[in-house]
């Protein structure tokens, strides 16, 4: 069963080549040839590219690659020198993904690479590639920056501050001249450079690669400056976001009511590390509070993944840390916005390793933060833990402080940081692209809820109440609140010497003017604690909203509240205190329900986690090449949350599963999500086909955001896929067991190691074809066809084309493969038109080897769905691209149903629609093993 062969690479351009980063080192590999020609033996796999072949993977790799120019459209001579980035091989299969990278002149191409798959036996599974053709047609440049003043031309074209007093920390010999350059004020890390050459539209120019951790933004800058002119050639921010826009147009989409799921040993190793810790969290499938209940893990770390437990960091018995920190992870508030830790905001479990924190989610996130910190470093570790079982191990490049001596390079765990400051209604992961070379960093944001109000109360009592803000670095004020207490105003509130020469005694409410010229919020928090305060109050000293207080967390945090109020209602406010004796008091607002804390949504912590998993294993554990208009990042990372956290008890395939309901406030995973669509196998709820993706190809006539709105389509294929393999080999609960227990470790297993194999630079059709090589290695293809099925029903069929990674050059077709289909008995071959009168029955019959009794056919199967009688492709009557005509399930005349005989022969009695008269519909019967009859129909009226 032979993979389709490529798409023409005649309208490859820049569009398609991705920036590569720093390779640490290269093999150099000379043209020579492997102890076989690849190309000459006969696949023993009939999926594979070819069968068995002599020498080394890489040697194998190397040879396929040269013997095969124009299949990746390039010539020869473009691949006379190709080195070797990185090559592993998966413990679960035995496939070598050998990743290599294009040179010219003894340096790296940026963003030329080729992964090539190899099967134990010296097979090419598949082959994923970036490749550039004309290397030597238009290579220019040359290098008069050095790499000092390249960060200078680097920071003056990403708008970034004047780097102050850039120094050389190291230079390596070398024609890349690799030099490592101090942060300078623009980066939070050292930043790397090197020369190679970058691809442009008018051919090679010789220029400096730089990695730039943006110390004024939440960026991690890949650039590529031209090294004669500084001029910026190309930048990548491989910090990956959430689509603001998209967040906020969702915010109060609501969910359709309240359902429940039990916790179970879902997530519960086969292997535990007794250790005798636990953790009070949301253990899985139980994805947020919306689900259930917290309760109390104990012994969760994986003994395979996490062989010492998860706050060990050097390899021996016994923890080193007792706080929320470990090989895997550290996890530890950053409210300040200044990447470290705040001050005491890793929990310490103490030396049984306990982290039972209280939890009032009737309050806002402020006030359990303690809470909110142990659940993001369980989820953390377990989606570590998890996804080591299916591959992401050390030598693929996964995220740990200690590798001990299981290949890879370590120093790299994560760094997840509760409750950041940077801002709010979102979250982010920064992968740095060369494993062990800097660490990770996961964001995770507040959400605020402002689409209910403000968070806050002020009472004045006698004169009213005000709406109030919230501060980051203190306690939020209670439900219950500080009734009753004296409101003292004290100017500016910078010093003790604005206060009251003598502070009333008991409880009292401070009241200070705003502004950060004369002193911080955080100074003038701290001065009136000092004083006794109970609470602080500040006033805007500027027309518009009350601003959200914040300030560095560095030493022993304030324990009082701390609000805002508008210019207006602090005029108020202190007028009351100028009257007379005021009191009042500082609550929660009645009417909100409290802001929230992503760190307690499971979902969106592994959706995070699985940015770096793909960003490390596409194009292997040196690069970061997950660009262009079509990468289906945020695809991976929603496909890797609801498919790990799927609960049949909940979740349903033809249901309505949302992305993120918990942090948009909705009632259940049911709801909407921060999707465009929720995720469905039902076509009506998910209208999803690939032609979706193009401008204006959208409902509506509107176009899907770049990345997450395409990225949710790529999910919602995927999320079709996992039920039916699902539906074909049952369901399994625990998702540490193997990948051959359940269509869901399947789905988990096939979708990690299609992102080792299908190289830098993919699109939904190299991603599908990756998939479909991970089931050949993995299974010998036995789950081809049902894959074939579940992409060719959303449009990415035999015949779809891909064009390059732009969104507007796809073609979407609806056949499974070849090998996957065949004719009814008695009806016109596929692609002849049958004609019959609309409303007629009609019998449609097919032959099997033998009779299998009834249960034969796939989940929601038979349908037919409209096509154009002309072209007979799937197009929508109204010329929209989205939706296109959902499939129809057949139905049966009178009681008849699915028959067969003795000799094998089945009938299926179909009944169809008077209504279909002067159109045309293909009729689509899917066995259970994933094999489709197919045939097409025109409709005539009855006379």
């Amino acid at each position: 069963m032979p993979l389709p062969s490529r798409p023409s690479r005649v309208r490859r351009n820049a569009t398609l080549l991705l920036s590569t980063t720093l390779v640490a080192s290269m093999t150099t590999l000379t043209a020579q040839p492997a102890a076989a020609e690849p190309d000459k033996a006969a696949p023993a796999n009939p999926t594979f590219l070819t069968g068995p072949n002599q020498g080394t993977p890489n040697e194998i790799a190397t040879s396929y690659l040269r013997a095969h120019p124009a299949d990746h459209g390039v010539r020869a001579t473009d691949l006379a020198d190709l080195a070797v980035a990185s090559s592993y091989t998966s413990r679960h299969n035995g496939v070598t993904h050998v990743n290599l990278a294009q040179r010219y002149k003894d340096l790296e191409v940026f963003g030329a690479t080729a992964t090539v798959n190899i099967a134990r036996d010296g097979s090419v599974v598949f082959v994923g590639d970036t490749l550039v053709p004309g290397l030597a047609d238009n290579a220019s440049g040359a290098a008069t920056l050095d790499a000092v003043e390249a960060v200078h031309a680097a920071a003056d074209a990403l708008d970034l501050p004047d780097p102050a007093d850039p120094r050389v920390m190291s230079r390596s010999a070398g024609t890349a001249q690799r030099t490592v350059v101090s942060g300078a004020g623009i980066s939070d890390q050292p930043i790397p450079a090197k020369l190679g050459w970058q691809p442009t539209a008018d051919g090679l120019r010789l220029a400096w690669q730089l990695v730039i951790d943006d110390s004024t933004d939440t960026h991690l800058w890949n650039a590529a400056v031209d090294a004669q002119s500084g001029k910026l050639l190309k930048a990548d921010d491989w910090t990956i976001h959430e689509d603001v826009k998209e967040v906020a147009d969702n915010l109060d989409r609501s969910a359709p009511g309240r359902s429940t799921t039990l916790n179970s040993a879902a997530f519960g190793s086969r292997n535990p590390v007794p250790d005798g810790s636990s953790y009070r969290v949301f253990a899985g499938p139980a994805e947020s509070p919306n689900d259930a209940a917290r309760t109390l893990v104990t012994n969760p770390a994986d003994g395979t993944a996490s062989p010492y437990g998860w706050h060990d960091v050097d390899g021996a018995a016994g923890a080193e840390h007792t706080t929320t920190q470990g090989n895997n992870v550290h996890a530890y508030h950053d409210e300040d916005d200044n990447n470290a830790p705040d001050f005491g905001s890793s929990p310490d479990g103490g030396a049984n390793l306990t982290f039972d924190h209280p939890l009032d989610l009737g309050e806002h996130a402020q006030n359990y933060r303690d809470a909110a910190t142990d659940n993001l470093f369980y989820w953390n570790n377990i989606i570590h833990d998890v996804t080591y079982q299916y591959g992401f191990d050390e030598v693929s490049g996964n995220f740990q402080a200690n590798n001990y001596g299981r290949g890879g390079a370590g120093g790299d765990y994560v760094r997840a940081e509760a409750a950041d400051g940077r801002g709010t209604n979102n979250a982010n992961f920064s992968t740095p692209a060369v494993d062990g070379v800097g660490a990770p960093r996961m964001q995770m944001y507040l959400w605020p809820g402002t689409q209910f109000g403000s968070p806050n109360q002020v009472v004045v009592d006698g004169v009213g109440s005000f709406d109030a803000s919230w501060a980051r670095f203190t306690p939020a004020p209670t439900t219950a609140g500080l009734a009753g207490h004296r409101l003292v105003y004290a100017g500016t509130g910078c010093t003790t010497a604005t206060y009251p020469a003598t502070p009333p005694s008991g409880g009292w409410i401070s009241v200070v003017d705003g502004g950060t010229t004369a002193c911080t919020y955080l100074q003038r928090a701290q001065v009136a604690q000092s004083l006794g305060a109970k609470a602080l109050v500040v006033a805007h000293n500027a027309t518009g909203s009350a601003p959200v207080l914040t300030g560095l967390m560095t030493s022993a945090p304030v324990t009082i509240p701390a609000v805002a109020v508008t210019q207006a209602d602090g005029n108020a406010i202190k007028a009351a205190i100028e009257a007379g004796e005021a009191t009042g008091s500082v609550r929660k607002h009645p009417n909100h329900p409290g802001i929230r804390d992503g760190d307690l949504d499971a979902g969106v912590i592994i959706h995070e986690y699985t940015h770096g998993i793909s960003n490390r294993l596409t194009g292997g554990p040196t690069v970061n090449c997950l660009t262009g208009n079509e990468q289906m990042g945020e695809g991976w990372s929603d496909f890797m949350a609801v498919t790990t956290l799927l609960d049949p008890t909940f979740d349903t395939a033809d249901g309505q599963r949302g992305m993120g309901p918990y942090v948009l406030f909705q009632d259940d995973r049911h709801g909407a999500g921060i999707r465009p669509r929720p995720y469905s196998r039902n076509m009506e709820i998910q209208p999803f086909t690939y032609d979706g993706i193009k401008t204006g190809g959208w409902l509506n006539g509107t176009s899907l955001a770049v990345p997450h709105g395409i990225g949710h389509a790529w999910a919602s294929v995927l999320w079709d896929m996992t039920w039916n393999l699902i539906d074909r080999h049952g369901f399994n609960p625990a998702v540490y067991e193997p990948w051959n227990t359940g269509g869901n470790n399947l789905a988990l297993q096939l979708v990690i190691d299609g992102l080792k194999m299908q190289g830098c630079g993919p699109g939904f059709v190299t991603g599908r074809n990756a998939i479909i090589a991970a089931d050949a290695a993995l299974t010998g293809g036995e789950n081809a066809c049902i894959i074939w099925g579940s992409f060719a029903r959303r449009g990415l069929g035999y015949s779809a084309v891909q064009g390059t990674t732009a969104r507007d050059d796809n073609t979407e077709a609806f056949d499974t493969h070849p090998s996957c289909r065949g004719d009814f008995v008695g009806r016109s071959a596929q692609p002849a038109l049958n004609t019959v009168v609309a409303g007629d029955a009609v019998p449609m019959k097919f032959k099997l080897a033998s009779n299998r009794g009834l249960d034969i056919l796939a989940s929601g199967s038979p349908y037919s769905r409209l096509v154009d009688c002309d072209t007979l492709r799937t197009v929508g009557p109204d010329g929209a691209i989205t939706p296109r005509p959902t499939p129809v399930a057949a139905q049966n005349p009178g009681g008849s149903h699915l028959s067969v005989n003795a000799n094998g022969q089945y009938n299926y009695p179909w009944k169809t629609d008077p209504a279909w008269a002067g159109t045309c519909r293909e009729f689509v019967l899917t066995l259970d093993n994933g094999f489709q009859y197919r045939t097409y129909f025109r409709f005539v009226a009855g006379s």
